[in-house]
């Protein structure tokens, strides 16, 4: 194993985040404006209060509320002041790290700065509101207000669904911007755009074990959400439709390549992410070996030892795969044939990083982006050949309705996770318009003009060198699988591209998930390391909605133990929905201690690291059945025929009871509405209100401070300057850092699902 392999992820993540570093800085010096690394080598060095602020590391956070006014004080550096209001909490924070005085938006080379030391424009001192200046055309607010209140009056009802993290924790009235207020020099509250969700239509789901449900109901604080999908989500958010998913032009067919094969090199073939994603000409490796390289993972030469997590065992039945499901050409696997079938293509733009959050799945804090989220693929493998029935006993392996007798849906998915490689805001907010358009009831899913609209979409990020900053040019971010069909039980693996500028596909340890062990399985323990990390998230969750960022799941925990797992595994046979995280100890019998705010916030804290980890979300905690985009049957009530079936998860689901809390009561965890407290999920309508927000939101610019000025007051003084520009050049307002002040308040989350 390369000395690569066995660094940690975080630690590749750290090489190469140097590596783009030390790049930059060459340019910057060449350029004559490179800043000294000095204090952030301090910073690194001594991480002292005054280090932590020479060195500018004061991320914005998720700010409570954000205001805009007029102002005529800063003459060409802006003509409005941002307000942004933090939490006691947040504010407590600061006080530790020495960074109480002002947040930071931006990247290093070109921050901007909010400041709360009562100078430059900030009022009070001290009182958590912190502010700066900011250009926005009047014209530009304005057709902002007009859009709010062309979609506000365009609704006879005004209620939409409050959501805070992944949970609707209620119902609200839309409000717009009060454009009016401004001109009259007010401060006014710049929140997200308005937006909608549309009608859900009625449908019959069957929820195991207590048979079917209608669903469909008007929304109310008590039921916030509408159970079922909507044309929007269809078209938009989740494009599974027949038309799409089995185009002649642009799919294949891998049931029926005599009569009905489809395009083999069509752009939304397995075929084509693969070609693209090894990216030959620039790589030298061979598409065919690119794949079968990363099927080998399943059932390597030699055991692999991911982060000494013991667990992850091999599946031979991948052999089978790769020797009778998948024909070769010269030796190799045929491309063109492979066995595959494609499920869905979705965009995420909910999971946008910035410069505030950090890490590969951070909370989006202050609306400079890193990015424009993911866009996905998911794709089911099929068996084409009947003949053989080797699978694991008791796994469903059904016939796919339409298609030749004996080709079969396994139930296996493989998604393609990209991450976009989209920055400035106004590119964010036109990324978000382009899937917008595609909602258009004269070109639906599966015509000429809707396809070739998609297709213009997915193909900006599938293609080779879509991010050349990235191993292979590719903008994978990671390629993930669940499966039953291999082995019992279900197992969720995750793959990246990690080695630059060429590599193979590696498997890596999966985001945001202990190791199993840790969760009794296989064997059952009272090892108390789980218990110590769900106690010690820090700052603690807080009510009502305790949807606070939780921190991302470590490699250790504590110190030298490997935490995070190299695979997810759900040992719940199929059509039983009972595994979650949980630890002895835990104080989370919420039902026999009502009112206990202790216990609340144990058991919420106990949701929240399991809801994060991939088998926890894939199972009871949001009553899915390990898929949420079903690949054969394995959803109870559902078939292989296509579209796919999804998971409640996504549709909808009101008053889900916490499970660790009706398993100490005694009641049938798989009893969706068993336990307490209440949770009510609908994903699919979260991400609806998301993206017309990020379609409609307003790009500010902001002029960047003179960073060796204020780093040389803050070495000397501590304290910031008084102006924040001394000796700049202006930069003109095109470029200028580009920030979706609207986008701060968004609601956040952190979950990598």
């Amino acid at each position: 194993m390369s000395r690569w392999k066995r660094l940690s992820r975080n630690r590749r993540t750290t090489y190469l985040a140097l590596v783009v570093f030390v790049l930059a800085a060459t340019a910057w010096a060449a350029s004559g404006r490179f800043v000294t690394q000095v204090d952030e080598e301090l910073a690194a060095a001594q991480p002292s209060a005054l280090a932590k602020a020479a060195a500018l590391d004061a991320p914005l956070l998720p700010p409570d509320e954000v205001l805009i006014q007029k102002t005529s004080a800063f003459g060409d550096f802006g003509n409005v002041l941002v307000t942004v209001r933090l939490s006691a909490e947040q504010l407590a924070g600061k006080e530790e790290d020495g960074t109480r005085d002002f947040v930071v938006i931006g990247n290093p080379e070109a921050p901007v700065i909010l400041r709360d030391d009562g100078l430059g424009g900030d009022a009070v001192k001290g009182d958590g509101v912190f502010s700066g200046p900011a250009f926005i055309s009047d014209a530009e607010l304005e057709a902002r207000s007009t859009a709010d209140n062309a979609e506000f009056n365009s609704r006879t009802s005004k209620t939409i669904p409050v959501f805070a993290g992944r949970a609707a924790v209620g119902v609200a009235e839309a409000e717009p911007f009060d454009y009016e207020g401004f001109k009259a020099g007010r401060a006014v509250a710049l929140d997200p755009a308005v937006a909608f969700v549309d009608p859900e239509g009625t449908r019959t789901v069957t929820v195991s074990p207590e048979g079917p449900i209608a669903v469909g109901e008007q929304i109310s604080s008590l039921n916030p959400v509408d159970e079922g999908t909507n044309d929007f989500q269809e078209r938009v958010l989740i494009i599974r439709n027949v038309g799409v998913v089995t185009d002649p032009n642009r799919t294949f067919n891998p049931c029926d390549n005599a009569t009905n094969p489809g395009n083999p090199d069509g752009v939304w073939t397995f075929k084509h992410l693969a070609t693209q994603m090894a990216n030959q000409s620039a790589s030298g490796i061979h598409p065919a070996d690119f794949v079968e390289n990363w099927l080998k993972n399943w059932n390597p030469a030699t055991p692999h030892n991911i982060n000494g997590d013991p667990t992850i065992a091999n599946r031979p039945l991948m052999n089978t795969i790769i020797n009778q499901f998948w024909p070769r050409v010269g030796g190799k696997l045929d491309l063109n044939r492979a066995p595959l079938r494609l499920l869905a293509i979705l965009p995420r733009l909910d999971l946008r990083r910035t410069t505030g959050g950090g890490g590969a799945y951070s909370i989006n804090a202050n609306g400079n982006f890193l990015d424009a989220g993911e866009a996905r693929f998911v794709f089911g493998f099929v068996a084409p050949n009947s003949t053989w029935t080797g699978f694991p006993q008791g796994v469903s392996i059904p016939q796919i309705p339409g298609q030749p007798t004996g080709c079969r849906a396994l139930p296996f998915t493989v998604i393609f996770e990209y991450r976009v490689a989209k920055c400035k805001c106004e590119d964010v907010r036109s990324w978000a318009r382009q899937w917008k358009a595609l909602d258009d009831p004269l070109n639906l899913p599966g015509s000429a003009v809707y396809n070739s609209r998609l297709e213009a979409i997915t193909e900006q990020f599938v293609t080779a060198n879509a991010n050349p900053r990235n191993p292979n040019g590719s903008s994978l971010g990671q390629l993930r699988t669940n499966e039953i069909a291999l082995l019992i039980p279900w197992e969720l693996r995750e793959f990246q591209l990690t080695q630059f500028p060429f590599t193979f596909l590696q498997e890596t340890t999966v985001e945001d998930t202990p190791e199993d062990g840790f969760n009794g399985f296989p064997v059952p323990t009272a090892n108390p390391t789980l218990l110590n990390w769900i106690l010690n998230i820090n700052p603690a969750l807080s009510g009502p909605d305790f949807e606070d960022p939780i921190p991302g799941v470590p490699l250790f925990f504590p110190t030298g133990t490997n935490f995070m797992a190299a695979n997810s595994i759900v040992p719940d046979g199929p059509g039983v929905i009972r595994h979650h995280w949980t630890a002895q100890g835990l104080n989370i019998n919420v039902t026999q201690n009502p009112g206990n705010a202790a216990i609340l916030q144990e058991n919420w804290a106990r949701h929240r690291v399991s809801r994060a980890a991939c088998n926890g979300c894939h199972r009871r905690e949001t009553f899915t059945h390990f898929v949420h985009i079903d690949p054969s049957n394995t959803i109870p009530g559902s078939n292989p025929a296509l579209p796919a079936e999804i998971s409640v998860f996504l549709s909808g689901i009101n008053n889900l009871g916490d499970p660790a809390d009706a398993a100490a009561n005694g009641l049938l965890i798989q009893t969706a509405t068993n336990g307490n407290p209440k949770r009510n999920f609908d994903d699919l309508a979260r991400r609806e209100l998301d993206i017309q927000r990020v379609a409609n939101m307003t790009c500010f610019k902001f002029h960047p401070v003179s960073t060796a000025h204020v780093k040389a007051n803050l070495r000397a003084t501590g304290q910031l300057p008084a102006d924040l520009f001394t000796g700049m050049t202006l930069v003109p307002v095109e470029d200028r850092v580009s920030v979706a002040v609207d986008d701060m308040t968004a609601n956040h989350i952190s979950e990598v699902h």
